[in-house]
């Protein structure tokens, strides 16, 4: 717990830091693209933190391509 109350503190120092740099410099895309991927990482090292299993982005494609490649193999038997 401690560990993911860190991580949101360090957050948000880095939120603080580049968002009104971006501000002054009117760079709205720079601060959507900033706050979402600040988002993102800060929402998954928390998940982390907490020991919450976060499934891999390969498993998703062994699931999409694995039908696939099935039905290739039947195709050649």
């Amino acid at each position: 717990m401690v560990l993911a109350v860190a991580i949101l503190i360090i957050s948000v120092i880095v939120g603080i830091i580049f968002i009104p740099k971006l501000k002054k410099q009117q760079d709205t895309k720079g601060i959507v693209v900033i706050s979402i991927l600040l988002l993102i990482g800060t929402a998954l090292n928390m998940a982390i933190a907490l020991k919450i299993h976060i499934p891999s982005p390969l498993d998703l494609i062994t699931f999409i391509f694995t039908p696939i490649r099935d039905y290739i193999l039947s195709l050649s038997k």
